[in-house]
């Protein structure tokens, strides 16, 4: 890979990324308000840029709390949480559906009901992440899904081309969505990406319908993944519908929204190219209309919103950033996630950063070059994520119980320890407070007034930021040019470990692997009676996250236990 090609790879997917989290900042202050309730968030301003804002958070019974400009919404919280459970090895399903999700409810900012629903029912510890079958997941159809892919495709190889990336999407989906509307509308909003990375253009209709023909081919790649097949087989006999049919009527409804498309973007581009900002604006109610994205049963649709999505990028391309401003003032429409996902695509075609600073910016810019080194280079040397030993993990009862006491310091079971902690209102044995976490991402946590004590198994790892700033930049050292190498050191976290938190010893990952207690998954796999799934899984983990000496101490004792328990 040339130089140039290297600098166009990282840069494509950093733009992406932040364009990505300003435009959901953006619309997240008028998602779910009328003119007068956007009048006040704005105090009478425009909605041009992210400005502070208040929102009341925790429901009924919660607090009424003044947002910083560029916060952003569930949209970009979930999109980093799935990031975070990318490994050099691929997406760990566990890792996102174990620990990230049941975790996010604590500091979701919105939220779709079928991931709050999918997120409180994945948390108990029976349930795998391809058995998520909540009340009515079969019907769970929004965008949940597809607004939270791109690390996907940030990190994928080759993006452009079906590969193994789309079956981490579908894996993705399927642990908080059902309905092939939602599992359709991520596979098509990763391809509409990986197509704009891979060619540095937003692809058109024409393009969309040649994915749509490739999606053909989708539940019987589906039915020849091991997990995957017993999700599909379960979604069959729950909606008693034979699942290769409701997949072909789906993509029969997006494929019949294609006209509409076509008419916006005739009159829409051509009111872009001439900054006719009334043309515009009146193109895109006639497509809000006419894919009913105001309907209170449709306004989420994983497939409408999507399409909408990419619509607006395909017109938009020459003034990305007055396509954006509009598509976040169309009151009543899902305006964060609809620009979210249009600028995830346009970002990756602009030259220029976001216009104003989103919250979280240098982390947000470090996720995106850590799964652009996936892509570009070898993704062993990009760093993990360190999250707390599944086998012994169990999340949190309640959204309240996710802060809790390591030390004498807060912290948020399973992900990280509270470098800054500052209240943010309070109300009966409850309270939210604005939470930095060491790894550089800024939350509103709920938390009880009383911290107590995190058990053990919820612990989180430390995180320095050392380790992946180091191998991030080892790995990039042979595919980056200079300029683009300091544009990548700036936008790394802090790497100084806080004073007095020396990282264990115990908790150092050793080169090709980590150290994991072989001992204590043999004890369990005792415990568990050496059942088919738990064996699988402990095969799994120890192939992610060991050494080969580990796999093969554990795989011969495993052996020798099983002809023992057989004799």
């Amino acid at each position: 890979m040339s130089p140039t090609d290297a600098k166009l790879v990282f840069q494509r997917r950093l733009h992406s990324a932040l364009w990505a989290a300003w435009a959901d900042s953006l619309g997240f202050i008028s998602e779910l308000t009328d003119e007068a309730g956007l009048r006040r968030r704005l105090a009478d301003r425009a909605l041009m840029e992210p400005v502070e804002w208040n929102r009341r958070v925790g429901g009924k019974f919660g607090v009424t709390v003044r947002l910083p400009a560029g916060t952003y919404s569930d949209d970009t919280q979930l999109r980093l949480a799935v990031g975070r459970a990318i490994r050099p090895t691929g997406f760990d399903a566990e890792a996102f559906a174990k620990v990230e999700l049941p975790i996010w409810t604590s500091y979701a900012l919105g939220g779709g009901r079928a991931s709050k629903a999918a997120a409180s029912h994945i948390s108990g510890a029976s349930v795998p992440w391809f058995g998520n079958f909540f009340k009515g997941w079969t019907e769970a159809g929004g965008n949940g899904a597809a607004m939270r892919v791109q690390p996907h495709v940030w990190a994928a190889q080759e993006p452009g081309r079906i590969g193994p990336y789309l079956l981490e999407v579908i894996s993705d989906t399927v642990i908080t969505h059902g309905h092939p509307r939602a599992l359709i509308g991520a596979l098509l909003h990763a391809m509409a990406l990986g197509y704009t990375l891979d060619r540095g253009q937003v692809p058109g209709p024409d393009e969309w319908l040649n994915a749509i023909d490739e999606f053909h081919q989708f539940p019987d790649i589906i039915r020849q993944h091991a997990e995957l097949s017993m999700w599909c087989a379960a979604w069959e006999r729950e909606s008693e519908k034979s699942f290769d049919e409701a997949w072909k009527a789906t993509l029969i409804e997006v494929v019949d929204m294609i006209p509409a498309v076509e008419e916006f973007i005739g009159i829409g581009g051509a009111a872009v190219g001439k900054q006719d900002m009334s043309a515009l604006q009146g193109a895109y109610d006639s497509l809000i209309q006419k894919l009913d994205l105001r309907s209170p049963a449709t306004r989420g649709s994983g497939t409408a919103t999507v399409v909408a999505a990419h619509a607006l990028a395909f017109a938009g391309v020459q003034n990305p950033l007055q396509v954006l401003r509009m598509t976040t003032a169309a009151l009543g429409t899902d305006t964060d996630t609809i620009a979210t996902m249009a600028a995830a695509l346009l970002g990756s075609v602009t030259a220029d950063e976001p216009p104003s600073r989103v919250a979280d910016r240098d982390y947000i810019a470090a996720e995106a070059l850590r799964l652009a080194a996936h892509s570009a280079g070898d993704p062993s040397q990009t760093g993990n994520f360190a999250y707390p030993d599944l086998l012994h993990w169990e999340a949190p009862r309640t959204q309240a119980g996710a802060m809790g006491l390591v030390g004498d310091k807060p912290a948020v079971a399973g992900l990280g320890v509270c470098e800054n902690l500052a209240l943010a209102g309070s109300a009966r044995s409850f309270a939210w407070s604005w939470a930095t976490l060491d790894f550089g991402q800024t939350i509103l946590v709920k938390h009880r007034k009383e911290l107590e004590r995190l058990p053990d198994a919820q612990r989180p790892m430390m995180h320095s930021g050392v380790e992946v700033r180091g191998s991030l930049q080892s790995a990039q050292s042979d595919l980056v040019p200079d300029a683009m190498q300091q544009e990548i050191e700036l936008a790394m976290p802090a790497t100084t470990v806080p004073e007095g938190r020396a990282r264990p010893k115990d908790r150092q990952r050793p080169a090709g692997g980590q150290d994991l207690n072989v001992d204590a998954m043999l004890e369990w796999l005792r415990l568990q009676g050496y059942t088919d799934q738990a064996v699988g899984y402990a095969v799994r983990r120890i192939a992610e996250l060991g050494t080969v000496e580990q796999m093969i101490a554990f795989t011969a004792t495993l052996q020798a236990e099983i002809k023992s328990r057989s004799a």
